[in-house]
């Protein structure tokens, strides 16, 4: 039965606001972003449980079909869908539990969680040049036969939000999009030299000259969502000016 975190001791405000919240989400669709490793990428999962002392079940998420290997102490983003919005927090690995009806991945909590409205991500046109390197399927992709070759290839960026972008290339380098194939990105910013990864999750059809995709990234770093974001409400008020 999932219980209030509560914790032991005195906790702040919102950490108890945050147990309470996620009690009413039982069930919701849940994301896992793992930054760093070799399993770094977004895994889809369910929030199960919520019990005391910060520790949230969710259903522990797969990698083509086996269950994905973790290390304790891994940390990671939880996303949580809500009505019109969705959740999340910092979080690490604590357990995992499979002698269970639903094999459980059980997470400690490490901030409170965080509201984040879904139209905050406002998308603006942009024309970055960048570069683009297939890192490999999306966990939740079937297995493949053909994939796009392991290479360094330049992309467009045409449009921006906090959530994904939009990308092109020339329609002869139409075969490196891989639709839920996950890609690294190398941009420059403002002056900022940066990497993000991100999975393709539509291709749209050809033009006369170039094909286009759209990429969601797997999650962004503090340090990243500050930069995008004074980015985008610079080409909006450069749009309104």
């Amino acid at each position: 039965m999932a219980r209030l975190l509560c914790g032991e001791g005195s906790m702040s405000a919102e950490m108890e606001e945050s147990g309470k919240r996620l009690l009413e989400l039982i069930g919701a669709k849940a994301e896992l972003v793992i930054f760093y490793g070799h399993y770094k990428g977004s895994y889809a999962s369910r929030l199960e449980e919520v019990e005391e002392n910060f520790l949230v079940g969710v259903a522990h998420p797969t990698l083509r079909g086996v269950y994905l290997p973790v290390m304790r102490g891994t940390e990671l983003t939880l996303k949580v869908d809500g009505p019109g919005c969705f959740y999340q927090a910092a979080a690490s690995i604590v357990r995992n539990s499979f002698n269970v009806g639903v094999p459980l991945l059980w997470l400690k909590l490490r901030t409170p969680l965080e509201k984040v409205q879904r139209r905050m991500f406002v998308r603006v046109s942009c024309s970055i040049q960048a570069n683009a390197f297939f890192l490999g399927c999306d966990s939740r992709s079937p297995e493949r036969t053909h994939l796009p070759p392991r290479e360094w290839f330049p992309v467009r960026i045409t449009d921006m939000s906090l959530g994904g972008c939009g990308i092109t290339v020339k329609n002869s380098m139409g075969f490196h999009y891989l639709e839920g194939g996950r890609y690294l990105l190398s941009l420059k910013m403002n002056g900022t030299n940066f990497f993000l990864t991100g999975k393709i999750i539509k291709i749209f059809e050809k033009g006369d000259v170039s094909v286009g995709a759209g990429l969601a990234y797997d999650g962004l770093t503090s340090f990243l969502e500050k930069l995008m974001g004074a980015f985008i409400r610079q080409q909006e008020l450069m749009t309104r000016g």
